[in-house]
């Protein structure tokens, strides 16, 4: 099930990515904000009022106990799942490389969520609440994997 979910939000992602590349590509009025290698974008319990769409670079995206289970790069957004489940950010999101990224004020999304289809609302709101479990699962058998490891 967890690869399932992983080959859903990679097909999602290309998707979104190829709409943001087309977005990009046109006038954007969002703020711009430059991080430097290794500074923290968001932690894990911050509000999730913004997402983000990577202009350039890379940012990782790490679980409470440090695992990486996200990558991402230009065209890619982040920064969203916190907010769609309503609740503070799950995550960290830490720049891998100096990056620009676009900041998205939620509002601007909710506007366009409020005109879309309820399905489609409720697809977003589930593949959200996957991905949370997904990286909560990791992380756990990634603790699990640690801990066996150091018995050996």
């Amino acid at each position: 099930m967890l690869i399932h979910l992983f080959v859903m939000e990679y097909w999602i992602n290309k998707k979104i990515n190829c709409f943001w590349k087309e977005i990009m590509k046109k006038k954007f009025d969002h703020v711009q904000k430059n991080f430097n290698a290794g500074d923290i974008i968001y932690t894990i319990g911050d509000r999730s009022d913004l997402l983000y769409l990577i202009h350039s670079g890379t940012v990782s995206i790490r679980t409470r106990h440090g695992l990486e289970v996200g990558i991402l790069n230009d065209g890619e957004i982040f920064g969203e799942v916190g907010r769609v489940i309503g609740s503070p950010r799950t995550v960290t999101a830490k720049a891998k490389t100096n990056c620009t990224v676009y900041e998205i004020d939620w509002s601007n999304l909710q506007t366009k969520l409020d005109g879309a289809d309820a399905v489609l609302v409720a697809i977003i709101r589930g593949l959200s609440l996957r991905i949370g479990d997904a990286n909560e699962l990791a992380e756990k058998f990634w603790r699990d994997l640690s801990i066996y490891k150091s018995l050996e």
